[in-house]
């Protein structure tokens, strides 16, 4: 959960979070001063956030569209440290040879 939160969660909200602080703050100010308080629509931060947002979108959409699809059959196999060399992850289309002969019992 917390590794959602910093990766996640944070980078995406963070911005949203402190423009609308700031908003707060000048709106505030401005009433206090006796002056127009800005938009919440207006000024940079705020094209920012949005254009961020699409951006973001639009990324989704493309790794969606152009990413690919994983072998329906075949086994996974996981990352592994074989003599010094990592081997990386890849897909089996043969099964296991010895599959279950733990799980055999002497007849």
């Amino acid at each position: 959960m917390s590794r959602f939160l910093l990766q996640v969660a944070l980078p995406l909200f963070a911005p949203f979070v402190i423009y609308v602080t700031w908003l707060w703050y000048a709106q505030k100010r401005a009433e206090r001063h006796g002056n127009k308080p800005p938009a919440f629509t207006k000024g940079a931060a705020f094209t920012a956030i949005v254009a961020g947002g699409g951006l973001a979108v639009a990324s989704l959409v493309t790794l969606a569209l152009l990413g690919g699809e994983a072998p329906t059959d075949g086994r996974y196999v996981a990352p592994q440290f074989r003599d010094g060399v990592v081997v990386g992850p890849h897909y089996e289309t043969e099964p296991p040879k010895d599959t279950g002969s733990q799980y055999r019992t002497a007849e």
